[in-house]
């Protein structure tokens, strides 16, 4: 049985990256891939070369950890061996063996349906590339589709083949694969700026700081205790805890900020726009975190209409005059798209149980007008408030 020795990393937009943004966001996503490795405790060196990344590694595992690390496009765990063709099919019609690539399938195979040992697929397509090196992409996949072929009895099928077998040639090697892990795309962490997470302990919010941080984001967690309205602060904790595991070792900064007097004075004043003048307590709170964070925006979990604080009019009113970019990377999703994303991502089942807030009006406003708004806001000297609140926070790591 051939032993694999590597993983070969792909990574997507970095490529397309002017020469000294692609360094300096490939070291960082180099850093990232050592980090997760380290703390699994599995040993490892990790080497770039010519748009790929490679990690030296026999740790069956870690073709799945680097997988989970934000910018990985894919991984494949790989047999490096010799730039000689007749080493290349040998390892090549191993592998094959290996995978159960016979004439004759068993019952139990599906070419739809990811593999498993009991499996035996009777077709095959050799998926060559030439990185580099003597080797040409044609003779590998002549040679190494007779070898293979001659060793099996399987029939080759370059449209819809049972298994696919990718043969890579680089300068002074060659990477013999059948596996490749989809990653979680997007960019490294921390090739972009820090970002303050707005999380209410739901389920839509950590996924919101979860696809900042797919785009490189680092965040902080800024959680507003409502208390005696509502008390999520564990499922709040929860997410930040559940996330901590796609940092690649970094911690994540928990702001606890006390609303519950402020939401009080709120409820009593202007019951239908509770939800709106809460909102931009919570803004004009996030403005000062966000400067003390040094971040540069604020990140929350709306979704274009899924409850009645977030229609457009609403939106555009608790937003009218603060100077804050704020992101809504969930507003286009539903529901469903989203509690997806939660069990995928591992945040739904710490979320799930959050409850509803008792000071949210039983009939809220829908399209609210921004002049009433800020009249409200001045009012109640929300800013003033927001002061109150700042100095109240608590901060901690996760």
């Amino acid at each position: 049985m051939p032993s694999f020795d590597s993983v070969l990393v792909r990574y997507g937009e970095i490529a397309l990256k002017d020469s000294w943004t692609r360094r300096a966001w490939e070291r960082i996503l180099a850093s990232n891939i050592a980090t997760v490795l380290q703390e699994a405790g599995i040993e490892h060196q990790v080497s770039g070369e010519r748009g790929r990344i490679f990690v030296r590694v026999g740790d069956p595992v870690a073709s799945r950890l680097i997988a989970d690390v934000f910018g990985v496009v894919s991984a494949s765990p790989v047999c490096t061996v010799p730039p000689e063709m007749k080493t290349v099919a040998r390892v090549a019609c191993e592998l094959a063996v290996d995978r159960g690539l016979s004439s004759s399938p068993s019952p139990s195979y599906s070419p739809y349906s990811p593999y498993s040992p009991s499996s035996s697929p009777s077709s095959f397509a050799i998926r060559s590339r030439r990185a580099g090196g003597d080797i040409s992409s044609t003779q590998i996949a002549v040679e190494v589709g007779r070898a293979v072929q001659e060793r099996t009895g399987a029939r080759v099928d370059l449209d819809r083949p049972e298994l696919e077998i990718f043969v890579e040639a680089r300068e002074d090697r060659v990477l013999v694969f059948t596996e490749v892990v989809p990653g979680v795309g997007g960019l490294p962490l921390g090739s972009q700026p820090r970002m303050v997470a707005l999380v209410s302990g739901g389920i839509d919010s950590p996924v919101a700081a979860w696809m900042m941080m797919r785009r490189g984001c680092p965040v902080s967690f800024l959680y507003f205790d409502p208390r005696p309205y509502a008390d999520a602060r564990a499922q709040a904790l929860g997410s930040a805890e559940v996330l901590r595991r796609w940092t690649a070792g970094r911690k994540i900064s928990f702001i606890q900020a006390p609303m519950g007097e402020g939401l009080e004075r709120i409820v009593g004043a202007h019951r239908r726009d509770t939800c709106l003048l809460c909102r931009r307590l919570m803004y004009r709170v996030s403005a000062l975190v966000m400067e003390e964070e040094e971040a540069f925006g604020v990140v929350t979990g709306y979704s274009l209409g899924q409850v009645a604080s977030q229609t457009p009019a609403n939106i555009m009113a608790e937003q009218a005059g603060i100077d804050l970019p704020i992101y809504h990377p969930l507003i286009a999703m539903d529901k469903t798209e989203i509690v997806d994303f939660a069990r995928k991502i591992g945040t739904y089942q710490a979320t799930e149980d959050a409850g509803g807030c008792l000071a949210a009006p039983k009939k809220p406003m829908t399209r609210a007008r921004v002049q009433d708004v800020l009249a409200a806001e001045a009012e109640l000297g929300i800013e003033e408030m927001a002061e109150e609140v700042f100095a109240r926070r608590v901060r901690w790591r996760v």
